[in-house]
């Protein structure tokens, strides 16, 4: 065909051409979208190792977006996941079963822990620790993540959404639950060999540079809530500057330890990376753009928006490919490390963060110290009401025992 086309426009003239004219004419159009689009996507990761034998942890590997691309990748590399869930219902477990087939990969597991209960949390880290000799861990990926509707001032404010233990949703979600999973797991970092290279990769959103740092309220309990934008942003502020910290904890932890036993351990095979993911089509767009509304969601972001957030966002499978690089580069591995501080990755390379209290070493102490201190706090809060309602549930339980008791000796028995 094209060299039919040729062959007419050199022989016999454009002109014997059907609609030349209206193609010429459109053509710097398409030519432009293409470059934009080209542009949005993003780099792609060119890194590739085999993951055979290795275990990680995932969250938010059942979004059906970024979380689930990586797990794809990473499960047809031959890589044993456990995914950690809400809830494990029917849904999750076909997902699990679907993902098997669909890479060959049988080493597909579940677990239950739900980030916005803490007591969740401590329950599965307990269970992962509780294990002699420990169990083997390659890494951790972080990519689950709550963005709340924006609400419309004066017609349909903000609604702040709690979690179970009385926390900001975002803020539960996306910074507590996450610190204090991988707070209880630094004991299963620091049992790993010394020639395991074991990164834990926590995703983190470009609106992290609007957010604030509460030093003395890092869980926000004393917050107002008047914008969940910027309970989010500073859920993602927040979290990195408590993984700053968390890098040098556990370096200082393995050298002190090293001079203790005598060793020649550095801790620099477990490697913190940040990763910017970049602007997708994910599920906290949709609903961030359709405030929540299901009409919203159709009229606003299926037909009116999506056209150009097709031209200017990111598929998941786009977003996946910066975490894809985390994982994969040789740049991270203990030989090759230029400097012991955390990483930031974006458009699958690595970058300088944008502000300054990523240079705040005393700071990001303080607010790891703190939100540590507020969580503990807070654990106990709950589990003093957890233990005041179960008196009055066994009391309920037994009351119903003692009545179907009495209920089954006053029926009459059947004659033989």
């Amino acid at each position: 065909m094209p060299l039919n086309i040729l062959g007419t426009a050199l022989f016999e003239g454009t002109d014997k051409i059907p609609y030349f004219d209206a193609v010429v004419r459109a053509a710097p159009y398409v030519a432009a979208t293409a470059a934009v689009k080209y542009w949005s996507r993003g780099p792609t990761n060119t890194w590739e190792r085999k993951l055979h034998g290795k275990v990680y942890l995932v969250t938010g590997g059942t979004s059906g977006g970024m979380g689930t691309a990586v797990a794809l990748e990473m499960a047809r590399l031959g890589a044993q996941l456990i995914f950690l869930t809400r809830n494990i219902d029917e849904w999750s477990t076909e997902f699990v079963q679907d993902l098997r087939e669909r890479t060959g990969n049988e080493l597909l597991y579940m677990e239950q822990c739900d980030l916005g209960n803490l007591w969740e949390v401590r329950q599965f880290a307990t269970r992962w620790l509780d294990n002699s000799p420990p169990r083997r861990l390659d890494g951790v990926l972080v990519m689950s993540g709550d963005m709340e509707p924006l609400g419309v001032p004066r017609f349909a404010p903000p609604v702040r959404k709690s979690s179970s233990d009385g926390l900001e949703m975002q803020i539960a979600v996306n910074f507590a639950g996450v610190f204090h999973l991988l707070d209880l797991l630094q004991p299963s970092f620091k049992a790993q060999p010394p020639d395991r290279d074991i990164r834990i990769i926590v995703t983190t959103c470009w609106t992290q540079v609007m957010g604030d740092v509460q030093v003395e309220d890092p869980l926000w309990q004393q917050q107002l809530y008047r914008s969940a934008s910027k309970f989010c942003s500073s859920s993602k502020l927040q979290l990195g500057l408590t993984m700053m910290e968390y890098q040098r904890r556990l370096i200082a932890d393995m050298q002190r330890v090293a001079e203790e036993k005598k060793n020649d351990r550095t801790g620099l095979n477990i490697k913190v990376v940040l990763v910017q993911p970049g602007t997708m089509r994910s599920n906290s767009l949709r609903r961030v753009l359709s405030n929540g509304s299901v009409l919203l969601l159709v009229v606003l972001y299926c037909v009116l928006l999506y056209p150009f957030l097709w031209l200017f966002t990111r598929s998941g499978n786009r977003g996946a490919q910066s975490v894809l690089y985390a994982l994969n580069t040789p740049e991270f591995e203990e030989v090759n490390l230029k400097t012991t501080a955390t990483k930031y990755v974006a458009d699958c390379s690595v970058v300088k963060f944008a502000r300054k209290e990523f240079e705040d070493a005393e700071l990001q102490r303080k607010l790891y110290d703190n939100t540590r201190r507020d969580i503990l706090a807070l654990e106990k809060r709950m589990a003093l009401k957890r233990n005041a309602k179960k008196p009055a549930k066994d009391k309920k339980e037994a009351e119903a025992k003692a009545k179907a008791k009495a209920k089954a000796k006053a029926t009459p028995s059947s004659s033989k």
